[in-house]
């Protein structure tokens, strides 16, 4: 094995670098991984405004994985936006024989509300990416979706639709509960066989959160890579997010930047 632990991002591009890509390589680095890359898009965004969407051929999506895959000890796989049917197919492809843990972010939603993902994109999601997951990690909206219900806002329906997608599935699901009603953000884990494991902070008010579930996933899968077991990769992914968001900083000024087509 090696002794820095490798992984495999699959996600896009954020040509602001707080999500996508960017946001995973530093969160990797960070956490003493080597984060090797797969590129399926390149999006053209700032927070709160993505202005278009550029995908990349299947097939090179696959050839980056396969290579990467061939070429160094990767102890674990994330993905983030996989944007359309044929490049799930084709992550899902190189995935098959593969041993080590898989934490899939169901990108689908961004905080702005701007669809990450092609709708038909979704069936093939759920039918032939998930089965390989060993970590499913859903906002409300993503779990919303997944469960085809309402809007979620309390912890009580949070948990209800995370045990269904567990039982549904047959993999962990992590359901993130930064929008929950209330000043407390709640992060559920519930483990197949229904093993549940919460955990709480106070919510920090006036932050951007674009890129924390990004970050989230990538340090998570980070922690898997270095061995440790999924309870404890989440928990040290959840503490590494909420210390970054809690001293994070501003760089220009984001509001003024949403509206410069206005």
């Amino acid at each position: 094995m090696s002794a820095t632990p490798v992984y495999i991002t699959i996600a896009g591009s954020d040509c602001s670098a707080g999500a996508g890509l960017q946001a995973d390589l530093k969160a990797g680095f960070a956490l003493g991984c080597y984060p090797l890359t797969a590129v399926t898009c390149v999006v053209n965004e700032i927070p709160g405004c993505v202005e278009g969407i550029v995908p990349m051929e299947a097939d090179f999506v696959a050839a980056q994985l396969r290579l990467c895959l061939s070429s160094f000890p990767v102890q674990a796989i994330k993905t983030g936006m996989l944007y359309s049917p044929d490049i799930v197919r084709a992550v899902v492809a190189e995935l098959r024989g593969f041993s080590g843990a898989v934490v899939v972010d169901p990108v689908m939603i961004a905080t702005a509300g701007e669809a990450l993902i092609l709708q038909e994109a979704i069936a093939v999601y759920e039918q032939e990416l998930i089965p390989h997951t060993t970590l499913l990690t859903p906002n409300l909206d993503e779990l919303a979706r997944l469960c085809n219900c309402a809007p979620i806002h309390t912890f009580e329906r949070m948990q209800q639709h995370a045990c269904r997608l567990c039982e549904k599935y047959g993999c962990a699901i992590l359901a993130k509960g930064g929008h929950l009603e209330g000043n407390v953000c709640i992060d559920l884990l519930v483990q197949p066989g229904g093993k549940l494991q919460s955990w709480s902070h106070p919510r920090t008010e006036g932050v951007s959160t674009h890129g924390t579930g990004c970050t989230l996933s990538s340090a998570i899968t980070a922690w898997l890579a270095h061995g440790l077991p999924l309870d404890a990769a989440v928990e040290k992914g959840l503490a590494y997010v909420a210390n970054a968001i809690a001293t994070s900083h501003r760089l220009g000024d984001i509001d003024a930047l949403n509206h410069h087509g206005e």
